[in-house]
């Protein structure tokens, strides 16, 4: 079924572009890529793991359930972001284990997304990220917000607390923020130690004297200032939302900064206070806000000059000239599927062409249009089915009218390895003009769509439910759900047929009726008619206490049991986080043995984490209020 694009499990090539957040960076540079869209790992409720997308496994971790955050969904601009609470006692956390990657450095970049939740008092500490034991102790550094004179604002710590760098730009609670710093150690000076706030201009500076950042041996921790030392309402915790967070160790330059605000201010619906060249994410625009990349020049010794970023499109100017001082290049797409089946508006000699659709800024740093001149463009078609090169076809909507089917398409297809593919010296592209794939042959070159979800759910103690959907299948046999406890030995679950071909979207359940009491993983083999297959991405879900614990009815509109199963340890309290971060304690009221009732029909609906604290342990369960 070359139908299915299971992209988390593609292996590509080295390539001349960068690959990290808007096309800049890379492994190398980019040394940790936290993003609440992808690779957010919620076993049961709270997160357990927030995956590191840089490249290097700086995974964010948390086992401790009581210190878990919160993945919540439609945050910022529809996008989710993970909630930090506001519990004095547990302030959530997650945890990078130290390693040579995180410091040893002397440059440091940074860029978040973020929105403290309303209410949130000045007086603590807000810490978004801080490698350190204490303030005194492996300070590697620290970012976060603090009382300036009565106002929010960003505090930058480099080796220790000494010098701190601190914003001049007031930050207020229940607002989105796209933030950034810059810790220049090779050249400190006050030019290049720098933050930033909504924008590439700086917000406030100091010169820090230490050249490099030290090989602490602290860890690095997300969320919190960690080791912070104060007491009651002073008590450092986050308290509120963040979406991405983003560090390179090396100083980027002014164009790449520009570039990487940009991305995020078309993801996350911002506007930038100055910089806010990419336009193409407005409604207006048909919200091409999606996987945002760019190249540009600020000047001579100020540029980039070819980007991927997190799609599957690179633009590469280095073999072409024409890109000027202060011009710039970025696109984005619409979120349309990689896929043809049910796609009209095509071209003489187009057989199909993908739903997803790109669109182009090209742009100087004031946003008047301009023409940076020809372009390498390659698409990256690893796990996209069979392609022959001749027929794949550049589509450009040349008069910007949102129509393909009155363009020429662009042939000349060159296979350069490794699944990618480039079409040379493009001169069509141009400010405010869309761009998407075509094939003249739909059954050899098929471009098909992807997966649209795999999804596991816990329903009882060994129980599981797995859903996914397709948006079209062509030649699929059917599919097999696989489990495994180590990632490394799978077994085959449940056998589901498929609709062999299909140009509509396709749902799919299957149940795990005898899943193991632990952390269980999940993932979907894709077997086509020809005996080929394809993995999907692969999801966990937690089952260690599912049979220590369980709340019945659940969902509920009214009085909830909470029922223990033989031989779990004594319950000690309980109570309840809600999706704000709000602790709400729960009296224990025995309602029989081993259970105990309490009263819901005050409570908003919604989604709660009932907390069950036991010596040594706290159990999250989940729970949903009806009304």
């Amino acid at each position: 079924m070359r139908a299915l694009v299971l992209p988390l499990l593609l292996t590509a090539p080295m390539l001349p572009a960068q690959t990290g957040p808007g096309g800049v960076g890379s492994s190398a540079t980019n040394i940790l890529w936290l993003r609440a869209d992808s690779g957010v790992q919620v076993p049961t409720f709270g997160v357990q793991q927030w995956t590191d997308l840089s490249g290097n496994g700086n995974h964010a971790v948390q086992t401790n359930g009581a210190l878990q955050p919160l993945l919540e969904t439609n945050v910022m601009n529809g996008m989710p972001a993970v909630l930090f609470d506001n519990d004095q006692a547990n302030a959530d956390r997650l945890t990078v284990p130290d390693n040579a990657t995180l410091e040893g450095m002397s440059g440091l970049s940074a860029f978040a997304v973020y929105r403290l939740n309303t209410g949130t008092a000045l007086s603590a500490p807000r810490g978004i990220l801080s490698k350190r034991n204490s303030p005194g102790s492996q300070n590697a550094y620290g970012w976060f917000f603090w009382d300036s004179g009565g106002n929010l604002r960003p505090h930058l710590d480099i080796d220790g607390t000494g010098e701190r760098l601190t914003g001049t730009t007031d930050r207020a609670t229940g607002t989105p923020y796209v933030d950034g710093f810059a810790y220049h150690g090779a050249a400190p000076s006050n030019a290049n130690d720098l933050t930033f706030h909504a924008a590439n201009t700086p917000n406030g500076n100091r010169q820090e004297t230490s050249t490099s950042i030290p090989n602490y041996s602290s860890d690095l921790h997300v969320g919190v200032l960690y080791g912070h030392t104060g007491t009651g309402s002073n008590t450092t915790r986050f308290n509120g939302h963040i979406a991405e967070v983003i560090l390179y160790n090396t100083v980027l330059n002014s164009t790449q900064r520009t570039i990487v605000f940009n991305y995020l201010a078309a993801k996350y619906g911002h506007s930038l206070g100055t910089g806010d060249i990419y336009t193409q994410d407005a409604p207006g625009a048909g919200d091409h806000d999606h996987d945002v990349a760019g190249i540009g020049r600020t000047n001579s010794g100020d540029l980039h000059t070819a980007a991927r970023g997190s799609g599957i499109v690179l633009i590469d100017k280095a073999a072409h000239s024409g890109l000027q001082d202060n011009e710039f290049m970025l696109w984005g797409h619409d979120g349309g599927a990689l896929g043809t089946w049910g796609v009209g508006d095509l071209p003489t000699g187009v057989q199909g062409r993908w739903q997803r659709v790109w669109r182009v800024s090209e742009v100087n740093a004031s946003g008047s249009a301009v023409n940076v001149g020809n372009v390498d463009m390659s698409f990256d078609l690893n796990g996209l089915g069979a392609v022959t090169t001749s027929e794949l076809r550049l589509l450009v909507d040349t008069d910007n009218d949102g129509l393909f089917a009155d363009e020429t398409p662009i042939s000349g297809a060159i296979d350069d390895g490794g699944g990618m593919y480039r079409f040379a010296g493009v001169s069509a592209l141009q400010n405010n003009r869309r761009f998407t794939l075509g094939t003249t042959n739909i059954l050899s070159t098929p471009l098909p769509v992807e997966l649209l979800h795999f999804t596991a759910e816990a329903i009882g103690p060994s129980r599981v439910r797995l859903t996914w959907a397709t948006a079209s299948e062509q030649d699929n046999a059917g599919f097999t759900v696989e489990r495994s406890e180590d990632l490394e030995q799978w077994t085959a679950v449940a056998q589901v047929a498929g609709a062999a071909d299909a140009q509509t979207t396709l749902n799919y359940e299957a149940l795990d009726a005898e899943a193991p009491p632990t952390l269980v993983y999940y993932r979907l083999r894709q077997s086509d008619l020809d005996g080929t297959s394809t993995l999907s991405e692969v999801v966990a879900v937690d089952l260690s206490h599912s049979a220590a614990a369980v709340l019945v009815p659940n969902p509920a509109d009214g009085p909830v049991d909470l029922v223990l199963g033989p031989g779990t340890a004594p319950v000690l309290s309980l109570d309840l986080v809600d999706g704000s971060g709000r602790v709400i304690p729960v009296p224990m009221v025995p309602h029989g043995t081993d259970r105990w009732r309490f009263d819901a029909t005050a409570l908003a609906p919604g989604a709660y984490v009932l907390r069950v604290h036991r010596t040594g342990a706290v159990s999250p369960l989940q729970l949903r209020l009806l009304r």
